[in-house]
């Protein structure tokens, strides 16, 4: 069977696929989502805690690094425009030895490296005002003010159906086994192109 040609090709319709497919849409190219299980949001989104991070945790100069603080920053904008739920209440990686408060303070001092903004160390009297439930043993905490919650599943499906109201086409059942160089096409960097392929060439 063969998919029609499109500009660009997603691979997948979880969070990430379903945001990068209404970025995309925004421009003037035509737009196809390829998803191995039948519906929005199968695979690694249907796992997924529902934490946005603030960005101290991946390793500093890493692409993961740079794209996690601007997604966390940017996330806020999406909620206001697609209207899913979202709430930034700060999260706490808590520390109860002399090694987890090492551990906490190299968090934050990779936290600055990685540009997250207000992500600091705090004592355990200011763990237990923040969470009043919090065990007793509790020796401090590193406090990120930008960690967030939302909900992923409607994340993924308001970001799907304004992608779609844009022009997008999402195929589901959709495996995809294999990925092509094709004759005469570009990528985006000027490349060759390439198609994936999953019995759909």
């Amino acid at each position: 069977m063969t998919t029609p040609a499109f500009d660009c090709i997603v691979i997948g319709a979880g969070v990430a696929g379903t945001t990068t497919a209404r970025m995309l849409t925004s421009y003037e190219m035509s737009v196809g989502v390829l998803e191995a299980g039948n519906d929005l949001a199968c695979g690694a989104t249907r796992a997924n805690s529902g934490i946005v991070h603030a960005g101290y945790d991946p390793m500093p100069e890493t692409n993961k690094a740079l794209y996690n603080v601007r997604g966390s920053k940017i996330f806020p904008k999406w909620a206001e425009d697609l209207g899913f739920h979202y709430k930034r209440n700060g999260s706490l990686v808590l520390a109860f030895s002399e090694e987890e408060l090492a551990s906490i303070k190299n968090l934050e001092r990779r936290a600055a490296l990685n540009g997250v903004e207000d992500c600091i160390c705090i004592s355990a009297e200011e763990v237990r005002e923040l969470e009043p439930n919090v065990a007793p043993n509790v020796m401090g905490a590193l406090y990120a003010r930008t960690g967030a919650i939302c909900d992923p599943y409607e994340v993924a499906y308001k970001s799907a159906l304004c992608a779609a109201k844009n022009g997008a086409e999402f195929f589901f059942n959709a495996k995809v086994t294999g990925i092509a160089p094709v004759s005469g096409a570009e990528d985006l960097f000027g490349n060759g192109g390439a198609a994936a392929s999953d019995g759909y060439e």
